[in-house]
């Protein structure tokens, strides 16, 4: 499904991120959380549905069909296009990252994914949101993160593979340093924990649970100037936005109520302009 612009000139993305489905039949904090999610949406109106890794809890599901199709069936009832990555949990189960994607062909409203690249079962895509005369006005940059590192005892989580910065790289796309562009993925960068010493929204409430090792994506990004700002999930008790050499590094809010964390169920919503984004974040409760 191509993303238009709206009328006025504005793009607003909802971001949903750890959601962690547990097994079928949901029952208890996971239909919990679907039921919460389903009043959301039919109250509020969205260009695109952003979901930003960990759907399910992958060691307690065994049929991910079953569980995400539920997700899938009530998405499917709002008009909205929806664009997926993973995080660490989704493929803790005996399945892969690819038999996940290939359960988004239920989505009857799949956001259209550009430029996607592969490496290492991660899937990497561009979205492009369009003004009515055709013109590029925004662009979405998804990287999968990935779950856990390959190197044993050194560090727990995956870091960004230096395919994933060279794909990045070699985009097609001329934009300009102007541009409002954004990114999303599920593990937050290294950079998140500089950004702490200047959040201008939210708490941080947790450490900063990045790779250990430091890949170098945030270099390519401060390079091209055209990305504004990325959004991560995977730590549940922070949902702040932090600011390192100009570029905002923010977390969504988490969404399900079957995990840890404190913070109350939401979302966070971002509302692209021709000049400038803003953020917040919005409650179930």
């Amino acid at each position: 499904m191509q993303l238009r612009l709206n009328s006025n000139e504005t793009f607003k993305i909802c971001q949903l991120t750890d959601i962690h489905l547990g097994a079928s039949p949901l029952i208890g904090k996971s239909q919990q959380t679907l039921a919460a999610l389903e009043k959301f949406l039919s109250v509020n109106s969205f260009n695109l549905i952003m979901i930003t890794g960990d759907l399910i809890w992958g060691k307690l599901v065994k049929d991910p069909q079953a569980v995400l199709y539920k997700l899938y069936d009530l998405l499917n009832k709002f008009e909205v296009p929806v664009a997926v990555t993973y995080g660490n949990h989704d493929t803790e189960g005996k399945f892969n990252r690819q038999n996940l994607r290939n359960l988004e062909s239920h989505l009857i409203f799949p956001a259209d994914k550009h430029h996607s690249f592969i490496t290492a079962d991660r899937e990497n895509y561009t979205l492009e949101v369009f003004r009515d005369n055709g013109e590029l006005a925004h662009l979405i940059y998804v990287w999968d993160s990935g779950s856990y590192s390959k190197w044993q005892n050194k560090e727990e989580y995956a870091a960004i593979e230096p395919e994933q910065i060279e794909w990045f790289n070699h985009l097609p796309y001329k934009r300009a340093a102007s541009s409002i562009d954004l990114g999303f993925l599920h593990i937050p960068l290294k950079e998140y924990q500089l950004a702490t010493e200047k959040i201008i929204q939210g708490k941080k409430k947790e450490k900063i649970c990045s790779p250990v090792t430091n890949s170098g994506l945030f270099y390519s990004l401060a390079r091209k100037q055209n990305v504004k700002a990325i959004f991560a999930g995977h730590d549940h008790d922070n949902n702040f936005i932090g600011e390192y050499r100009g570029l905002k590094l923010g977390y969504g809010n988490i969404t399900g109520y079957n995990a840890y964390g404190t913070l109350p169920r939401g979302v966070r919503v971002i509302e692209l302009m021709n000049d400038c984004f803003k953020t917040e974040t919005q409650l179930f409760e």
